[in-house]
């Protein structure tokens, strides 16, 4: 599993269903929100894959996902996000 940064506007004001396009990823693949705009995502698939698939529930809004590789991090967050973010992501059974 690989853990992605996905940031998206209001757009047209409706809600985005994240529960539908989690459902659409990968086995595994898993949701952290913040503030509704703010995602981390566990999945193996790549950035773009995400992103296509995301396409389906953005309506009009403006959006991109990257991958976040392992690089420090601090700040002060929540406690559910640190156990969630503190989680190693999991490696493929095929690597």
């Amino acid at each position: 599993m690989k853990r992605h940064l996905l940031v998206f506007d209001d757009g047209d004001g409706a809600d985005v269903d994240l529960k539908a396009f989690v459902d659409t990823l990968d086995d595994g693949g898993q949701i952290y929100t913040l503030e509704d705009h703010v995602c981390f995502v566990n999945s193996g698939l790549p950035a773009s894959e995400i992103s296509d698939r995301f396409l389906k529930y953005a309506g009009s809004r403006l959006f991109f996902v990257t991958e976040i590789t392992s690089s420090p991090w601090a700040g002060r967050m929540p406690g559910s996000f640190w156990d969630y973010f503190k989680k190693p992501a999991l490696s493929n059974a095929a690597e």
